[in-house]
């Protein structure tokens, strides 16, 4: 009924606000035992819906609560409470951000936390050592906005930080862990709203309580918690950029591969995030790379995928494109290895765990593909990056299954380069430079001998078919690369390549067409 009654209420309020808030002020002040739960409960719903129309009430709301703290007797009514300092608290962060709305006089941040203050000071003193679940849940709503508001002001940041700890501690006190992190969540963000100096090691403090919660295999979160302790992690590189990736990268030397896994996929969600840890000097994780788990080998190579996609400037670029082929090749070496021991285990007891290896060998090796599928060569620095490194590629028998791909960035590197000469050097210098490098006659050798692989690649693969095989990216790469060798050759791959890509395609031109026109039918 009080919960129907104050719902009532709140609708009210929103064209009798004044009335509404004045009538519950009143009874704020003359609390009785069986109206004030009501009263809390109404006027922690009020701020959440208007929260800049309660701000002129704000201080006396307060100074209420303040008078009246030593009253609290019953859980019930102390997370109501709790819910009335979050609410009005989380109320204030919005105006200080929105004050420019509001028709009334600007309010200043120290008026919003000298109030503010004792009431936190008394939750601190008294509250927090509360028993039961459903107060230290509502104790931590209420602690997480109160430390934001302070936030605001320089005079109380030393008590807000002194309070971490316990906030993190929670972790290991609390059953459901989600409403820590919504609360971290929440103060994370605010963190990020105010310019103030963040004490030493606090980003390594916050990091290790969530990545420690994200690597705990005994804790089955959901996939809203993983999703929200990620967006934690995503925020506090927002606000210590560096400090936040070097503790990542330092648990990736860990040796539980849950936390490798968890560190990985937290450095994809920070380079994932747009405009987020700029500026800061990715280190390539080459010791991970050496631990052959198919877990840290996904991780790592999801990783890969997303840092070359934003940026080759800011990280040892070549060793990640490098990696890609060696992940490739090493799945496919143990894929085979796989497949002996499923065929073994298959005449002996059935071989459903070799099968099951197998499998994920191939869903390496698919990621790879889709990782070169995916690359864009267009990316400031890639040109550089990739040409000429992406010739050695070509020949060894073990990369065979990456051509396609392969090939695809080798043509878009050379029409970049044509259309870099057409425009006379408007495009990035590195292009012009990296081709020219790839002209070097020490490389010379090397590259017609790819071309040469391609070609008879394109040969053996010369049957009409949905796809091509590798014959059509082979042959395309070499229908760009036409105008970079002698004329006479030039002029030969003219007509032959697209002759020999109708072929492949299983299309013939119409002159062909006429050539091969039944015999005794006339024009």
């Amino acid at each position: 009924v009080q919960t129907a009654a104050s719902d009532v209420l709140v609708a009210l309020a929103r064209l009798h606000f004044e009335s509404v808030m004045c009538e519950l002020q009143c009874h704020l002040r003359a609390l009785g035992e069986i109206s004030q739960d009501f009263v809390f409960i109404t006027l922690g719903k009020l701020a959440s819906s208007y929260a800049l129309r309660c701000i002129p009430f704000v201080g006396m709301t307060f100074f209420a609560l303040h008078t009246m703290r030593s009253q609290v007797g019953s859980s019930r009514t102390l997370c109501a409470v709790c819910s009335v300092l979050e609410q009005w608290s989380k109320a204030v962060n919005v105006y200080l951000h929105n004050w420019e709305k509001c028709t009334f006089p600007r309010m200043r941040e120290a008026q919003f936390c000298s109030s503010v203050y004792p009431l936190f000071c008394h939750v601190v003193g008294s509250w927090l050592g509360c028993e039961d679940e459903e107060v230290k849940q509502a104790v931590l709503g209420a602690m997480a906005a109160m430390m934001g508001l302070l936030l605001h002001e320089k005079e109380h940041h030393k008590c807000v930080w002194e309070q971490l700890p316990w906030f993190l501690g929670q972790y290991q006190q609390v059953q459901d862990t989600l409403w820590v992190t919504k609360s971290l969540h929440y103060f994370l963000k605010i963190l990020g709203e105010v310019e103030i100096i963040i004490p030493k090691d606090t980003a390594k403090a916050i990091g290790t309580a969530v990545h420690k919660q994200l690597s705990d295999e005994r804790k089955q979160h959901s996939r809203e918690h993983r999703s929200e302790m990620s967006s934690c992690v995503q925020l506090l590189g927002q606000v210590c950029p560096e400090d936040t990736v070097a503790f990542l990268q330092s648990q990736l030397g860990s040796r539980s591969e849950a936390a490798r896994v968890v560190a990985l996929d937290l450095l994809r969600a920070l380079v994932r995030s747009a405009g987020q840890c700029h500026g800061v000097q990715w280190s390539w994780p080459g010791g991970v790379t050496a631990i052959h788990t198919w877990q840290v080998a996904r991780a790592v190579l999801r990783f890969t995928q997303e840092l070359l996609s934003c940026s080759v400037q800011s990280c040892s670029a070549w060793d990640l494109v490098a990696n890609v082929f060696t992940k490739f090749d090493q799945a496919s070496s143990r894929l085979v290895r796989a497949e002996y021991d499923a065929w073994t285990s298959l005449c002996a007891w059935g071989g459903n765990l070799s099968q099951a290896k197998a499998q994920e060998e191939i869903d390496l090796q698919t990621l790879c593909l889709d990782i070169l599928h995916s690359l864009d060569v267009s990316v400031r620095g890639m040109t550089q990056l990739l040409w000429p490194r992406l010739l050695q590629y070509v020949v060894p028998g073990q990369y065979t299954g990456m051509l396609v791909p392969l090939s695809r960035c080798l043509r878009e590197l050379a029409e970049r380069q044509q259309r870099a000469g057409d425009k006379d050097g408007e495009e990035e210098p590195d292009i012009v430079a990296s081709w020219e490098q790839g002209r070097n006659p020490k490389l010379l050798p090397y590259f017609f001998q790819a071309m040469c692989q391609w070609t008879g690649q394109s040969v053996v693969a010369a049957a009409p078919h949905a796809t091509g095989g590798c014959g059509i990216p082979a042959l395309r790469l070499l229908q760009a690369l036409s105008g970079e060798i002698h004329n006479a050759v030039g002029m030969v791959w003219a007509v032959k390549i697209p002759f020999l890509l109708h072929y492949l395609e299983g299309t013939v031109p119409l002159w062909r067409k006429r050539l091969e026109r039944p015999k005794g039918r006339q024009e």
